[in-house]
């Protein structure tokens, strides 16, 4: 696929409401490329955030390292929406840092994947929106072997 069309593509794929003011701080981090998560006072992760402005809450957000394994993943085959368009693999990641906070992504089908296997943040833009997207972590994995 050429960089223009995939440009194209880009624009033309779904965004987050942005202003939710349970998510807000989230996409703000993300505007920054960094990786935000919500804590309660207890240190315990709030994902997806939500109940803010209450005692269940987040009391805080941190940065997160931005690593993740890779928890599952499914191969879409047939176009379900046509801003995606098949193949693609949809994935799930758990991070390194807070495991019970899980985020979704997409990658290229013909990437090679391994249940368990090192991810790491990259950052896509979509009509002016900062998305956290993942990729293999080659350096990762390398260390590991």
């Amino acid at each position: 696929m050429s960089s223009v069309s995939e440009a194209v593509q880009v624009e033309q794929l779904p965004i987050p409401a942005v202003d939710d003011p349970d998510s807000a701080p989230f996409w703000a981090g993300c505007a920054e490329r960094k990786l935000l998560v919500a804590l309660q006072d207890d240190g315990t992760p709030i994902h997806p955030p939500a109940l803010v402005g209450t005692k269940y809450g987040p009391a805080r957000w941190v940065q997160a390292a931005g690593t993740a394994i890779l928890h599952t993943w499914t191969v879409v085959e047939h176009t379900v929406d046509p801003a995606f368009e098949a193949p693609y693999s949809l994935i799930l990641v758990q991070l390194t840092d807070y495991p019970t906070v899980r985020l979704v992504g997409t990658l290229d089908a013909s990437i090679p994947l391994s249940a368990g296997m090192p991810m790491r943040v990259r950052w896509e833009e979509r009509s002016g929106v900062t998305l956290p997207q993942w990729q293999p972590d080659i350096d990762s994995a390398d260390s590991t072997t």
